[in-house]
């Protein structure tokens, strides 16, 4: 919800929708279920350069999407149980504008 003033330009409101009714459910399911050890996240990935995500254009590419979003799963822990966490890509912690993955939990 937060990077919104940054994809106003894209008119793809049912897209916009579909991402705000998974954080609604992530966040359901690990009240739902997290007591029962289970762990629930709508784990960013960044911007990956594939066809899909604008190639060149983008900023990441799938391996270092892929390695940096596995880092992330395999230490599920209560504190992730119900986020969307940004991957932690060195060198972009610091990254100017509405792409930067610091590891931080995408604010919704």
């Amino acid at each position: 919800m937060a990077i919104m003033p940054h994809v106003h330009f894209m008119p793809a409101p049912a897209y916009k929708i579909s991402k705000a009714a998974m954080n609604a459910l992530t966040v359901q399911y690990a009240l739902d279920y997290g007591k029962e050890g289970f762990s629930f996240m709508a784990l960013c990935p960044g911007w990956l350069k594939t066809d899909l995500g604008g190639g060149d254009m983008a900023d990441l590419t799938p391996e270092e999407g892929a390695k940096a979003s596995l880092d992330i799963l395999y230490k599920p822990n209560e504190e992730t149980n119900g986020q969307m966490p940004k991957v932690f890509v060195k060198g972009w912690e610091d990254a100017k504008g509405p792409n930067v993955y610091d590891g931080t939990n995408v604010p919704w």
